[in-house]
């Protein structure tokens, strides 16, 4: 029987059942999966039940014989084994009259007879020769059914990808490269990147994956890497794309000098037998060499008008990947491998909005550093260990920016930070700042087969250490309510910026700069059980169990012990605040994972299954909850939150009531101590892991040997995830604490699991294998997704986007009003792509995405929040033009119970949010013999030119102005800034080489 076990694995597994011409279980039949590129075999012998099953095997093409006294030798020469997947091959035995073989040209089967997950793969020839925009690993998932881009959240690695599957926010999921923990565990998201050339295949379980794999609220994504084979192979290549081939985003302001743009990416891969048959070796390296610019904005006085213009953004990435495996034993095989990726690059810094000025960039260094290795032991005929230990290391520095590019406010002489609605300018808030994440990973899986059950167990065991240095608010923010000024509020006879109001400010008083946290710690532990039945041929249950904890994730350790001494500065590891709210933290020990689904064939014809189930997974919680508690804590990264202007009746500035000064931004911080909810972080005490039960029901079904259709409708509801919210007492007052060692007072932001989410989904997949028609070759995919997902937030985890803003504003404690559309939310997407062979040895690889639009959150200046009236994320969806919103405005402005001024209307002609549509294509022609070749590649992205308007961060990610106002609805940023996937047309020349 296949082992379920290798479900999420860097591996694949073969299994299923002998018969006679009778139909008869045949025991002790021998079997034997030879590698096709190695030559390494691997043998097993039926049971009792005629059941077998080869767990563990590189992914690859196989030929696979069947040997038994008296019967005819059976031998499927070519049997495709994919990542993560296991293959069933049922057959039956001849009797045989000579000492003869029977040889079978594949098994026909395209359908995963014995699984009920929802997943897609793409295969090492795929990714290999479709055109990726960037060449990232990750690019890959969004070709599959379920997945899409996920809004940036981490300003530590803004060149990196972020996946979002089912819904989720992206700082989930859980991202594997040949068995090895891959994702940042500091604040979510995927770590290092790998050279093209060095991945072998991709897999992606969108949905109910088996029990061996955790941490994960969302999905799986299972990266394998190539390894060499017993013929010398290798590649070189050079890719090269400039601004005479690059379009211009259809938002940058054309009176702006064009910015300049070069990009190299060389590489080279070779890899070979060290003895053949036994021990072989594989190199990878890619280097990018990017001479670009980023999309930030500038306020044009002329045009009163925040317009789009470019700054530099120099990029140095360096990627390398290697690998040994050898097989001492007949029963043993071992693998090495050392990943290291290098990278260097200026760009756009932490935004709390969709544009940013040229003096608000930063400057980035990452480092990052893999250590794995593989041992799978052969026990015996039903029994397969398999030991992995990693040991990876990053480091993030982004030091004070250096371009001292003035802002946009040189008249003013302010170098501290200034948040326009539409703009974001001067000296980015978040920085400087310094991460240090280690950790090493061990893993053990047993995989056993008795009579028709396949049971896998097994644990993970992770140490996680990190630090960090963090000034945030370093630079001082201030929060303004207009771009430009609106009338003389000063009464100098001028209307400048002068007159802009101010919201609020805020400035760091941390007693020592920059703060600094010292080592924090978690342990993690995951343990499970899976059991794959194989009830009947045409009938398997997958049951499976995982429980998992942190030690110390939540600060249950003397780290948040009470300071002896409240009014003395706390030595660490001491928490002054447990003495003061008396925390007593539980560990979130219940995380009980049950899953069970099926795989039914009714028809026993192996062509059509019926898959479904339903499971319990845990998701990860990322060290910067603890992180922040331990930085904002009022002492260690103390805040001053300043209140700003007041006016007269006549909308003219007055001095503040505490202070007797005018806040203006010519003394942006005289405002009085304000109640904004910034200053101090508290886990609650009840915060566990979020958990998601996931839900799905689906059908597969085979044509004929190269047509396969799957349709799963999936379902996800999701609880415990965490958010910051303003603590309270049970008179919905807001809970204050004052410092006995400062004197500050400030409130609570309570970090507690309090928010929900939905995702319904229907997921299809139509795939055409590799196959000819006449002399064309070819073979492709057509993805579809048709889904919505609600939820309670738009930044899971992290308090800086405090939750629970409407109740606050309208004085009652119902979070549930936060319950909106999620930022990344379409209703329907779709992809295809392919591989197209032509005579003469001409290839076309196209990849075309259509998406929906994502909704946008309406923001009123007045109101420092969305309209109480409308849903969170409500443009695009529930409010589709200016009229629908005019009708909203009318009757909030006539309603007894609004807040604050009235509002004015907007153009009733705005149409709100935009569609995804970007065709990309790779043309190539190959010149040369089967040893020695050169492929010549042109590839073309966004062919159309079509304009595609969307943001990048997790504040605006709708890409249109959403302050209501007369900016509202302008287009501000376009998909993938100037170089990136759905931006302007571009042209990419490249060459290969390959041997």
């Amino acid at each position: 029987l296949p082992a379920m076990l290798e479900a999420q694995l860097p591996t694949a597994s073969l299994g299923g059942i002998v018969s006679d011409a009778q139909g008869a279980r045949l025991p002790g039949v021998t079997v034997t999966a030879t590698n096709n590129a190695t030559g390494a075999p691997r043998v097993t012998i039926t049971n009792d039940f005629g059941n077998y099953d080869i767990a563990g095997l590189q992914p690859g093409t196989y030929s696979v014989r069947f040997q038994l006294a008296g019967f005819a030798s059976t031998e499927y020469p070519d049997i495709r084994l994919e990542v993560g997947r296991e293959r069933v091959l049922d057959v039956t035995l001849q009797l045989a009259t000579v000492e003869d073989t029977v040889t079978v040209t594949g098994s026909g089967v395209g359908v995963q007879l014995t699984e009920s997950k929802v997943q897609g793969t793409v295969t090492a020839e795929t990714v290999e020769n479709i055109p990726l925009n960037g060449r990232n690993f990750l690019e890959l998932a969004f070709l599959l059914p379920g997945n899409r881009p996920a809004t940036n959240f981490d300003p530590t690695k803004t060149n990196t990808l972020e996946v979002s599957s089912a819904g989720s926010f992206g700082r989930g999921g859980n991202i594997t490269i040949d068995g090895g923990d891959n994702n940042d565990e500091v604040v979510g998201g995927t770590l290092m990147n790998l050279p093209q050339d060095a991945v072998q295949e991709f897999q992606i379980a969108t949905n109910r994956f088996t029990a061996e794999v955790g941490r994960s609220g969302s999905s799986i994504i299972n990266i394998v890497t190539k390894s060499g084979g017993n013929e010398l192979h290798g590649s070189a290549f050079a890719f090269f794309r400039s601004d005479d081939l690059q379009g211009l985003p259809a938002t940058f302001d054309r009176s702006q000098e064009a910015p300049p743009f070069d990009r190299q990416q060389l590489g080279v891969s070779i890899g070979g037998p060290i003895r053949r048959d036994k021990a072989w070796w594989f190199v990878a390296l890619e280097n990018r060499n990017q001479d670009g610019e980023v999309e930030t904005g500038l306020r044009d006085f002329a045009a009163q008008r925040v317009v789009t213009s470019s700054a530099d953004a120099p990029l140095d990435d360096f990627l390398l990947s290697g690998r040994v495996d050898f097989n001492p034993t007949d029963t043993d095989s071992i693998g090495f491998r050392y990943s290291f990726n290098r990278s260097e690059e200026v760009a756009n810094g932490s935004l709390a909005g969709p544009l940013g000025s040229a003096a608000n960039r930063q400057s980035s260094f990452n480092r990052f550093n893999s250590i794995l290795g593989n041992w799978n032991r052969q026990v015996s005929n039903n029994l397969l260990n398999t030991f992995t230990l990693h040991v990876n290391t990053f480091l993030n520095q982004i030091p004070t920016f250096t371009d001292n590019r003035a802002a946009t406010t040189p008249d003013l002489g302010i170098t501290n930070e200034i948040r326009f609605p539409n703009l974001q300018d001067g000296a980015n808030f978040r920085i400087p700042q310094r991460t240090r994440f280690d950790r090493v990973q061990v893993r053990d899986n047993v995989t056993w087969t008795t009579g028709n059950h396949t049971l896998a167990f097994g644990l993970e065991f992770q140490r996680q250490l990190s630090d960090a240095l963090f000034d945030l608010f370093g630079s001082g923010t201030i929060i303004v309510t207009e771009d430009f000024a609106t009338q003389d509020r000063n009464g100098d006879g001028q209307i400048n910026d002068l007159d802009i109001p101010i919201a609020a400010s805020i400035i760091s008083a941390a007693p020592v700069r920059p703060p600094f946290v010292p080592d924090i710690d978690n342990s993690y532990f995951g343990f499970y059980v899976q059991d794959d039945w194989r009830v009947r041929p045409n009938l398997t249950l997958n049951l499976g169990l995982r429980y998992e904890f942190d030690t110390n994730i939540f600060g249950t350790s003397s780290a948040h012990a009470p300071c002896p001494d409240l009014a003395s500065p706390p030595p660490a590891p001491c928490v002054w605040l447990a003495g003061v709210l008396g925390l007593d933290r539980s560990q979130g020990l219940n995380n009980w994972g049950p899953r069970i689904g099926f795989a039914w064939d009714p028809f026993k014809s192996r062509s059509t299954v019926f898959r479904g189930g339903y499971g319990i997974y845990y998701d990860r919680v990322v060290l910067e909850v603890r992180l922040l508690e331990l930085l904002l804590d009022g002492r260690a990264l103390a805040l001053d939150v300043l209140g700003g202007s007041t006016f007269n009746p006549d909308g003219t500035f007055r001095p503040d009531f505490t202070t007797g000064q005018i806040v203006n931004l010519a003394n942006p911080f005289a405002g009085a101590a304000s109640a904004i909810p910034l200053g101090i972080n508290v886990i609650d005490n009840d915060t566990a892991h979020p958990y998601t039960q996931q839900f799905s029901l689906g059908i597969q079904h085979q044509f004929n040997p190269d047509w396969v259709v799957s349709v799963d409708g999936i379902h996800n509801f999701a609880q415990g995830q965490i958010i910051g919210r303003l603590l309270r007492d049970d008179n919905l007052n807001l809970v204050t604490v004052t410092d006995p060692l400062t004197g500050r007072t400030d409130n609570i932001v309570n970090i507690e699991p309090s928010a929900k989410s939905w995702y319904s989904g229907l997921l299809f997949n139509l795939r055409k294998r590799p196959s000819q028609w006449k002399s064309i070759g070819y073979g492709f995919d057509v993805n579809y997704t048709l889904s919505k997902t609600l939820t309670y937030f738009d930044d899971d985890q992290i308090p800086f986007n405090v939750g629970g803003q409407i109740d606050l504003l309208l004085g009652i404690n119902n979070l549930a009003l936060e319950k909106g559309y999620g930022l990344t939310d379409e209703r329907h997407r779709v992809s295809f792509y392919g591989q197209f062979d032509f005579p003469w040895r001409i290839r076309v690889s196209p990849i075309w995405t259509v998406a929906s639009s994502v909704p946008g959150n309406l923001f009123v200046p007045q109101l420092n929040t969305r309209l109480p009236l409308l849903a969170r994320n409500a443009l695009a969806r529930s409010v589709r033009t200016g009229a629908e919103l005019n009708q909203v405005i009318q009757t909030w402005n006539s309603s007894p119970d609004r807040i604050g001024p009235e509002l004015g209307l907007v153009d009733p002609n705005l149409e709100f949010g935009d569609t995804f549509n970007a065709f990309d294509l790779r043309l190539s022609k190959t010149v040369g013999g089967d040893r020695h070749r050169v492929e010549l590649i042109g590839e073309v992205f966004n062919l159309f030119n079509i304009t595609n308007i969307r943001g990048f961060n997790n504040n605006n990610y709708f890409g249109f102005s959403t302050a209501l106002g007369p900016s509202l609805g302008a287009p501000l940023r376009t998909a993938g800034g100037f170089f990136g996937a759905g931006g302007p047309r571009a042209f990419q020349l490249a060459v290969r080489y390959q041997f």
